[in-house]
């Protein structure tokens, strides 16, 4: 590829990322900081990639890829054929947008992409949202300028790379909540429960006997909002009926979580990055259960970092025992000073500015800055 970058009077960013909204919504918002650094983005993801409505000034493209790690022999080499179907069209794309610098923000749909820039020697950054860097991210970091971490340590980044830890980049709406005042208790307890796609039956099946196993007087003043997967929502129906809650209110998709969060008085959920991160930004308690499927169990060190800090509690489903979960939580429930300590540690752990910072250290490798 020639040397010579874009015409255009503004520097072109090309971010790419996979299609999920745990990776989706923080590249918005690094695009978003990019735009207000001057630059022109270009977004690429792969077909899931739907979710990302658009921003303005920003055009969107989808590449074939497909994951290859725990699949089948033949479904490896499927998603193997589908990457390589996607890095061909990434070299035909990136050649002809000539970009300034490619932003890779995690999952495998970024690969194309990255490994393309690599070809055109084109700088690439990543940035890697949990505390054990993904395997997409290890793949593509042997080249790359600067891995820019969320976490803090963040394992397994190679050592001759650069790292920055920055945080992880929220959605607006989250930062219009920043260290939102902790709810008071005088009329109940607000008790948020979100597992995502991956809470499966451990938030609908085993979590609720933990809060039926909860003293009366408890239950009565225990409004519980809870995420359930559409298959799930009978059974979790049956479960919370009539069962002496001042109130139950599920459903599989909640489009106002900010403001859940900030009427919150303790959060039960996994250990993705988003869910911490949205925690520490407005500032609450967590109880936080990992997946124990999670790649490289990274979930189980997300939620060992944030417990460590005296911001939540962490618990992991091999020591699951409703009855002593249901007195640990009776006893939180019951003595708010405890949660206020650990929603002020959340908040201490919160890092609100990231897209800007995240935008100048890109404005600084594009520049060829040694900071």
């Amino acid at each position: 590829m020639s040397k010579k970058k874009n015409q255009t009077k503004k520097p072109l960013a090309v971010v790419t990322t996979g299609g999920s909204g745990g990776h989706i919504f923080p590249a918005e918002s690094i695009s978003e900081a990019l735009i207000r650094k001057g630059y022109e983005v270009a977004f690429i993801t792969d077909k899931r990639g739907s979710a990302f409505r658009g921003l303005e000034g920003i055009k969107t493209y989808h590449l074939t890829a497909e994951h290859v790690m725990g699949r089948s022999f033949w479904g490896k080499l499927k998603g193997a054929w589908k990457l390589y179907c996607g890095v061909v069209q990434a070299l035909m794309l990136l050649k002809r947008l000539n970009p300034n610098v490619v932003i890779g923000v995690g999952g495998y749909a970024s690969i194309p992409a990255v490994m393309a820039a690599h070809m055109w020697r084109i700088p690439v950054i990543l940035h890697e949202q949990n505390a054990v860097l993904g395997r997409s991210n290890r793949f593509l970091a042997k080249n790359a300028k600067l891995i820019l971490t969320a976490f803090n340590p963040t394992h397994r980044i190679p050592t001759n790379v650069r790292s920055v830890w920055v945080g992880q980049p929220v959605r607006p709406q989250i930062l219009a909540k920043k260290h939102a005042p902790y709810p008071l208790m005088d009329n109940g307890f607000n008790l948020l429960i979100f597992g995502g796609s991956q809470g499966a039956t451990f938030f609908t099946r085993k979590l609720p006997h933990a809060l039926l196993a909860l003293p009366k007087d408890v239950r009565a003043k225990l409004s519980v909002t809870a995420q359930v997967r559409p298959e799930d929502m009978d059974e979790a129906k049956i479960l919370y009926k009539d069962k002496g809650f001042k109130s139950v209110e599920l459903k599989s998709f909640f489009d106002n979580m900010p403001e859940l969060i900030e009427k919150s008085h303790l959060i039960i959920g996994r250990a993705g990055a988003s869910t911490i991160t949205e925690a520490e930004i407005i500032g609450r308690p967590a109880i936080l259960i990992p997946l124990p499927t999670s790649a490289d169990n990274h979930q189980l060190e997300n939620a060992r970092q944030f417990s460590d800090a005296g911001a939540g509690w962490l618990l992991t489903e091999d020591n699951w025992d409703a009855e002593k979960f249901a007195v640990r939580l009776g006893q939180l429930i019951n003595e708010p000073e405890v949660l206020y300590t650990a929603a002020s540690e959340s908040y201490k752990l919160a890092k609100p500015n990231v897209s800007d910072e995240i935008a100048d250290l890109v404005d600084d490798i594009v520049k060829g800055n040694q900071k």
